[in-house]
């Protein structure tokens, strides 16, 4: 039984977050979001061609399909006895749908926004500094993705911290494993912007102003 209930919450997290929320805000206003600006379903490219509230609407959605099943365990709806070593895991393969949608043919978003619901639900404190940590970088730089893949390399680097300075059960091993599995993740979605980054030619947020 615990078996089945773990591979049950390991299929419904990957069907989860392969839910292409960009896609289909895109798809609601009359545009496939995957065909126009950078082409990429998440939050950035949506702003960037239908404006800021529907930027905030499509991060909202993936933030939740990140959050949702993590929840079931924290919140205690789910007893951790049915966690598949941590309920971190879940997060993960959320993520790896997200980047990798059994509905657009295993292609997908960058995972940034399901990546941030995961630590969400997982930690609210540690959520509060990533997200502190990105917006410091977008206020500096302008550039989402650079603030995207410090956030996830600074919070990988305090879940390490964590699990050794800490005896608190909550940042096992576990949890900077999990960790490094997202911000690989965002790191490897990330490769064609870092090349702009370096090469000085990565696109600025510019759609703050748009309706």
């Amino acid at each position: 039984m615990v078996t089945t209930v773990r591979i049950g919450l390991l299929i419904a997290a990957y069907l989860i977050g392969s839910i292409p929320f960009g896609f289909i805000i895109g798809k609601l206003k009359g545009i496939d979001i995957r065909e126009q600006g950078s082409k990429n379903i998440g939050a950035t490219n949506v702003g960037r061609i239908l404006g800021y509230r529907y930027a905030v609407y499509t991060y909202l959605c993936d933030f939740a399909k990140g959050a949702i099943i993590v929840s079931l365990f924290t919140l205690k709806i789910v007893p951790m006895e049915y966690a598949l070593f941590n309920p971190l895991f879940y997060g993960v393969v959320t993520c790896v749908g997200h980047s990798y949608s059994i509905y657009l043919d295993f292609n997908g978003g960058k995972s940034v926004a399901s990546a941030s619901g995961v630590v969400f639900a997982y930690s609210w404190w540690i959520f509060l500094i990533a997200i502190s940590i990105f917006a410091l970088i977008i206020l500096i730089s302008k550039m989402v993705s650079l603030g995207s893949i410090i956030a996830a390399a600074s919070i990988f680097l305090l879940s390490i911290i964590l699990n050794i300075f800490t005896s608190n059960p909550h940042y096992d091993i576990y949890f900077p494993v999990s960790m490094c599995l997202m911000f690989f993740i965002i790191f490897i979605r990330h490769k064609s912007n870092i090349k702009k980054i370096i090469d000085n030619s990565e696109n600025k947020v510019k759609w703050l102003d748009k309706k």
